[in-house]
Formats: C-alpha cells, structure tokens, sequence
C-alpha cells in the first residue's frame, strides 16, 4: 500500500515554491540600501483598489495614479513584518521627488525580476518572436515584463551600435 503524506500548510509549499529564493531583497539609491521584501496577490490588488477608489474620488488623473501605485507598492514591500513600520513609509515617500519614488519603484521591480521563476534568460527564439509580435503590432510593449524590455532594447542598442561602426571611416 502506498503511503499518503498529509497536505502540506499554506505556508510550507510557499515555502517550497520560493525554494533557494531571498525572502527579502536590497534595492540602493545612492547611498541608501532598502530591504523589501515579495507582495502577495492580496497586496497587489489592495494597491491597485486603493489607486483606482482614490481617482474616481478626484485624488488625480492616471500619472497621478501610478505614482500612488508605486508609493503604496514602496510602502508595503518595505513592511518586512506582519504587523512592522515601513520602512518607507508616509511621511518620507511624501518628501521624495516623483523621480526618486519611480528610480526606488524600478529597482523594486528588477529585485522582482530576478526571483521570478518564469523570468529565466530569453532564448533566441522567444527574442525573435518578441519582436515579430512587435513589428506586427500584435504586442505592445505594455504587455512584455521589465525584464523583457530591458532584453529587447539592450539588443537593439547593440545593432545600433554595430550598424554605427559599420558606417564610420577606419582610421589606417
């Protein structure tokens, strides 16, 4: 007879999913490192609702928006404990300049990138395809990852450059 193991908690096959990953994550600004930490689905969708209620109240148009969402995502990834402070929290996020919140938000979202499992080194193929989807006009570029972006354009800064070697007179 084969044996049956008992169902595993909630939080030990998260445990098992996030196997060999960080529970939290550096991200620097100048001379400021910042723990943050991965948000659940919940949080996600809290901050999206909370964005949305507070501009259908007249808190602002879509710009405004996102800045909301990256304060509040800031906010809640930089809670490293249940009940904690943020580390970023209200008082300091409102003094930061909307470049600063966005310059700590991507490197929030590349921290993100990196321990996201379906996020692995782009094949040639899915480049390629990428692309095609691109030139068709069958993808945007809204609809591709940070990570994807980051990949499609440091290629193409690339083949510009060779382009532009190509072009320029050898010195002899």
């Amino acid at each position: 007879m084969a044996s049956h193991k008992p169902p595993l908690s909630a939080e030990d096959l998260l445990s098992k999913l996030r196997a060999g990953t960080k529970e939290t994550h550096e991200i620097t600004m100048r001379d400021a490192t910042i723990n943050v930490r991965v948000l659940s689905i919940e949080e996600v969708n809290a901050i999206r609702r909370e964005s949305i209620a507070k501009c259908a109240n007249g808190a602002g148009d879509e710009v405004d928006r996102n800045v909301m969402i990256q304060r509040l995502t800031l906010k809640l990834a930089s809670t490293l404990t249940k009940n904690g402070a943020p580390y970023l929290g209200d008082k300091l996020l409102a003094l930061m300049s909307v470049d600063e919140v966005n310059y700590l938000y991507e490197e929030y979202m590349r921290a993100m990138d990196s321990v996201n499992p379906s996020l692995q080194t782009m094949t040639a193929e899915q480049f390629r395809a990428i692309v095609d989807a691109l030139k068709k006009n069958t993808l945007s570029s809204k609809d591709l990852s940070l990570l994807q972006l980051r990949t499609v354009c440091t290629a193409f800064v690339e083949l510009i450059q060779q382009l532009e070697s190509q072009k320029s007179p050898k010195a002899s």
